[in-house]
């Protein structure tokens, strides 16, 4: 009995000594490395990937990054998603893995990422099939052929949307999404809206919430009538053997496509459309503009965003050429006289337009960052980052810096007027030879839709409503609110 209980005692202390070993081996992971950045790897396996997650879940995911910024700097190390990651809240250093993208790194994204969106979605390929799938890409979403050919498209489909509008509750994030669903519909496949649209768009929705193969596996079903129109259409035998793709690369390509196209797009939209209802002086800015200067007298209500920024404001305006603001969508408007938006008015024509996108853009933070993985060991401002870790380019930290952007959290457009949105503090949109396609698409198509809704629509929120994150960045109620015909006061 005695023996049994020293071998038992014997095998618990190897054990507990065992334990420790491994744990002290899975906290120090890379601290032999020189210049590693400093941080906490978390628990084992699990790594800090549970508390990334957690905070993501909430309407407020900044205090994961924060934490450890203010312990660590801005470049730190963890463990997430399986694997030992640098995570960098420094707007220098994620240029620069950026603009290294597929010459020092490749695309990091979790397993668990790349079986939602697909082996060859074009999110998760590198090298010359990127480039490929990125060459299909901009044969749709060049600015000729927004400008030729889908231009009148998201024109009609804006009103088509807003047509329903008038006289009751809307979900906006239901019907933004409908509204972009069709755009990118129209552009990859030439489906115009109506019931197959709708009914592939139910479908693809049926996908992203779990059900993987089954539409594509009915034969004769919408879904796989649109695969092959892009099978014949986009892909056909006229394409150069060497350039063609398998059809599983293809059906991630589609998907991806599908729901870049769309799904952040009408986020944006949803985003500034309830932004713009808590600030109703930039709602009032967007529709007209016109401001009073000190010292002189321009005939109406001054206008602009009163975030304690007074004097700020009023030294920005100075700045700006002309006593007077340019009129902004009620001025278009008035001079299209019935018809149609064209590009000139959406290139040169909405400035305020463009802006509140901008900061709409800042603030939602579609993606919170860029994984990438080194191909080498990498050094970099005194760090180093090891070949197969993962690289977090966080750039929601960029978006926030308050060094870079005065009272970061505030919804304030006219920051833009001195500011220029570039790859240093503004990568909403990715950068170097991974930037996004469809970035001009996008703004085009909130552009449009907001124009429409400002010069006909009054609204006002129904209940109070919070955003989160995770899985996408969402509205937790979809934003309903009661739509009015506008009545604009007399001047």
């Amino acid at each position: 009995m005695a023996m049994a209980m020293a071998v038992l005692w014997a095998a618990v202390v190897v054990l507990i000594t065992i334990l420790a070993l491994f744990l002290r081996k899975w906290r120090n992971q890379g601290n032999d490395v020189k210049g590693l950045p400093k941080g906490c790897v978390g628990l084992p396996w699990v790594g800090e990937t549970m508390e990334f997650m957690s905070y993501f879940s909430t309407s407020d995911p900044e205090p994961f990054v924060n934490k450890r910024v203010a312990k660590y700097g801005k470049v730190f190390k963890s463990h997430l998603f399986g694997k030992p990651t640098i995570i960098s809240a420094d707007a220098e250093f994620n240029k620069f893995v950026m603009q290294n993208d597929q010459k020092l790194f490749n695309m990091g994204y979790p397993t668990s990422f790349t079986e939602i969106l697909g082996t060859y979605d074009m999110l998760m390929v590198n090298g010359e099939l990127h480039k490929k799938m990125r060459g299909y890409a901009m044969t749709f979403l060049n600015s000729k052929k927004l400008q030729d050919y889908l231009l009148n498209d998201i024109d009609s489909y804006a009103l088509l949307v807003l047509s329903t509008w008038k006289g009751r509750v809307v979900n906006v994030q239901d019907e933004a999404r409908a509204y972009t669903f069709r755009v990118v519909a129209k552009q990859l496949i030439s489906l115009g809206p109506g019931e197959a649209c709708d009914s592939l768009m139910k479908e693809y929705y049926h996908l992203l919430n779990g059900i993987f193969s089954l539409p594509l596996k009915i034969p004769g079903s919408t879904y796989a009538k649109a695969v092959q129109d892009l099978l014949a259409t986009v892909f056909s035998n006229e394409t150069r053997p060497e350039d063609r793709m398998t059809n599983e690369q293809i059906m991630d390509y589609f998907l991806g496509l599908l729901s870049a196209g769309h799904i952040s797009t009408a986020t944006v939209l949803v985003y500034a459309i309830a932004f713009l209802t808590d600030s109703p002086k930039a709602l009032n800015q967007l529709r007209k503009s016109e401001v009073c200067f000190p010292g002189t007298c321009v005939s109406v209500r001054p206008t602009g965003l009163i975030y304690s920024f007074h004097n700020k404001l009023e030294r920005l305006l100075m700045l700006m050429s002309g006593p007077e603001l340019q009129e902004e969508n009620l001025a278009i408007k008035s001079n299209l006289k019935g018809q149609r938006l064209s590009w000139n008015d959406y290139k040169n024509s909405m400035p305020f337009t463009l802006d509140v996108i901008y900061e709409t853009l800042r603030l939602t933070n579609i993606s919170h960052g860029l994984y990438r993985t080194p191909i080498e060991d990498i050094k970099y401002q005194g760090y180093t980052i090891p070949k197969g870790w993962t690289v977090l380019a966080y750039s929601r930290a960029v978006h926030l810096d308050g060094v870079i952007y005065e009272d970061p959290l505030a919804f304030n457009p006219l920051r833009w007027k001195t500011m220029s949105p570039t790859i240093n503090n503004f990568v909403v949109f990715g950068g170097g030879p991974r930037q996004c396609a469809g970035y001009e698409l996008a703004k085009l198509e909130i552009a449009m839709f907001l124009h429409h809704l400002v010069t006909k629509f009054s609204w006002a929120p129904v209940e109070q409503d919070r955003k989160v994150y995770f899985p996408i960045v969402r509205m937790i109620k979809g934003l309903p609110i009661v739509v009015k015909d506008l009545k604009l006061p007399l001047s």
